[in-house]
């Protein structure tokens, strides 16, 4: 059996016939950039989200950058950052003008810990980026209350989080701005690149707007320098289709994720994330840990077993990162993280007889 990390195939076979009739009224239309198909998600993603508005950017790393500008972001600037996540988190910062200080992630979800960040406090530090890693929620309440307590914005990247939920409200409602990645691999993904800003402040999401399309205010008129970051018409209308499935397909992943936790549970050598019972993760990936995991990834990829690992570098030592976490306090549970995280095949369309097979390659690696 051959059994992918991840796999589009039975989703495009699936999907072709509804988003072929809506290129062809694109193609019809020539609405490529923006026009009526964008609009149309914007307002359906909001809605999903029942959050203010929608702007719809070129991709991930642009939601960032631009939304980190909405909320002034001035050069040397600091912002936290958890360590451990894809590197568009922390660079963002850097292209918005700003420094990213590095803080480190709890050892049992891997996603932003804030305890004894206080120490990484001075004078310039203005926010907090929050990452949902994997599609679980980070401790909304936490931050929040930090970031409270010193007078700090949120963002929260939900990148790996379409439909995930604090305390029965989506995420992407919390901070004063959300990012969105739309890359083809996540759970609401276009077959392309795209991403989005959404929040619930219409003068943050409209200076969004401009922004993404060189400051504009009217057709000639530009009120700043911004970028040229838009979503096309053509993405846009894989986004409302898939949207359509979003639901089902997260509430498959959650019940491929309770498979995999009942199988592996009590491995010896491995870990399992913690599951929060205030949230309700959409599990954009399943990962385990273990001291063994190489040797455990060159076993499944024996056995036809596809498997990732994110990320095998902290950002704080990341060459790209050199200048702003020189003199940075210790990241230990970053760096162990890096060297024992290993993902499992994880896409709605899995088959349990496929979760089976996983599981049973991964069982017999540790009995032997």
């Amino acid at each position: 059996m051959k059994v992918p990390a991840f796999t589009l195939d039975k989703a495009v076979t699936k999907l072709r016939p509804a988003i072929e009739e809506r290129w062809r009224s694109v193609l019809s239309n020539q609405s490529f950039v923006g026009g009526a198909e964008v609009e149309r998600f914007e307002t359906e993603f909001s809605s999903f989200l029942g959050s203010a508005g929608c702007v719809g950017v070129a991709n991930g790393t642009d939601a960032l950058t631009i939304a980190l500008r909405c909320l002034q972001l001035q050069p040397n600037d600091e912002v936290l950052v958890p360590s451990f996540t894809f590197i568009a988190s922390a660079g963002a910062v850097v292209l918005a003008g700003g420094r990213p200080r590095f803080v480190d992630v709890s050892s049992g979800s891997l996603n932003l810990d804030l305890e004894g960040a206080d120490a990484l406090l001075t004078a310039k530090t203005v926010g907090v980026i929050g990452v949902h890693l994997y599609g679980q929620p980070f401790d909304v309440d936490g931050v929040l209350d930090f970031c409270d307590r010193h007078g700090l914005w949120l963002i929260e990247d939900a990148a790996q989080a379409h439909g995930a939920q604090w305390r029965g409200k989506r995420v992407g409602n919390f901070g004063r701005l959300a990012t969105w990645s739309f890359y083809p691999s996540k759970n609401l993904g276009c077959f392309g690149d795209g991403g989005a800003i959404t929040g619930n402040d219409p003068a943050l999401l409209q200076r969004a707007r401009s922004l993404a399309n060189h400051g504009r205010i009217d057709h000639y008129h530009h009120r700043e320098v911004g970028t040229n970051s838009r979503l096309d018409g053509l993405q846009a209308a894989v986004l409302s289709c898939r949207l359509q499935f979003l639901e089902a397909d997260n509430e498959r992943r959650r019940r491929i994720a309770s498979h995999y936790r009942t199988s592996l549970t009590g491995i010896p050598e491995m870990t399992l994330l913690d599951a929060s019972p205030e949230s309700s993760s959409v599990y954009h990936q399943f990962t385990l840990r273990t001291s063994r995991r190489d040797g455990l990834r060159e076993a499944l990829e024996k056995s036809g077993i596809g498997s990732g690992v994110y990320y095998p570098m902290p950002l704080h030592l990341q060459p790209a990162f050199v200048e702003f976490a020189a003199g940075s306090q210790p990241l230990p549970e970053s760096e162990l993280a890096s060297r024992d995280v290993l993902s499992l095949p994880m896409y709605p369309e899995l088959e349990d007889s496929e979760v089976d097979y996983v599981c049973a390659a991964v069982g017999e690696y540790f009995a032997g």
